[in-house]
Formats: structure tokens, C-alpha cells, sequence
């Protein structure tokens, strides 16, 4: 009896851990800190420490992302501020984004190094 009223507290406790971090005010994505299934209300804390709630309308694995807002193929998918590629397709809020459904794009990181004493 005890082992079963454990066990309900555990379930309850995994089925509130759904989270994602959004790191960076501009990101359209947020990383998932859990497993999520379709359906599932996902906790999203924000940078600043606030909370916000989204439903993931597909199942999405540990440590993938969370589109935060409908994306349109061809738009900049952001995460950590930074451009990660472009929507090869339309991307749903809620839903998984990953190498799947957006395109990385190229980028030249020579040209942002920052050497000593010289400015771009």
C-alpha cells in the first residue's frame, strides 16, 4: 500500500517536471529539460526567471527543442540569441524543432573574432 502511494506521488511529481528553458529573450525556441509527450503542459522559464506555459502538440525528446511560437519555412530558428538555421518547413508552436525541419546555416566565425587592439 505504502510502495503504491509512492509510486502515485512519483508519477505525479515526473508529470509536473515538463520544462524548457528559454535562454535568450530572442530565441523562438526552448530547450527541453525533459521528456515530453504530445499533450503535455511544458513549463517555460525564461532567462529572467519568469514562467510561462505552452502544450507541446508532438512528443519531444530530452534535450531538444521547443518551438515557442509558430515558425514559417524559411524563417531564422534562434537559440542562445543566435541563428541556428532557417524553418525548411512550416514549424508549429509547440512542436519539436530539429535537424529534421530546419536547415543549419553557414556561418564564417573567422570573421567575429575579436583579436587584441583591433575593432571590425
Amino acid at each position: 500500500m505504502i510502495e503504491l502511494s509512492i509510486s502515485l506521488f512519483l508519477q505525479k511529481i515526473k508529470a509536473q517536471m515538463s520544462k524548457a528553458l528559454h535562454i535568450h529573450p530572442k530565441d523562438n525556441t526552448a530547450v527541453c529539460t525533459s521528456e515530453v509527450k504530445a499533450g503535455e503542459e511544458v513549463e517555460i522559464i525564461d532567462s529572467d526567471g519568469s514562467r510561462s506555459f505552452i502544450k507541446a502538440e508532438s512528443s519531444i525528446p530530452f534535450c531538444n527543442k521547443i518551438a515557442l511560437t509558430d515558425i514559417q519555412e524559411g524563417e531564422e530558428v534562434f537559440k542562445y540569441g543566435e541563428v541556428i538555421g532557417k524553418a525548411t518547413v512550416f514549424i508549429p508552436k509547440g512542436t519539436l524543432v530539429n535537424h529534421l525541419n530546419i536547415a543549419s546555416q553557414p556561418r564564417s566565425y573567422a570573421d567575429e573574432y575579436v583579436i587584441e587592439g583591433e575593432q571590425k
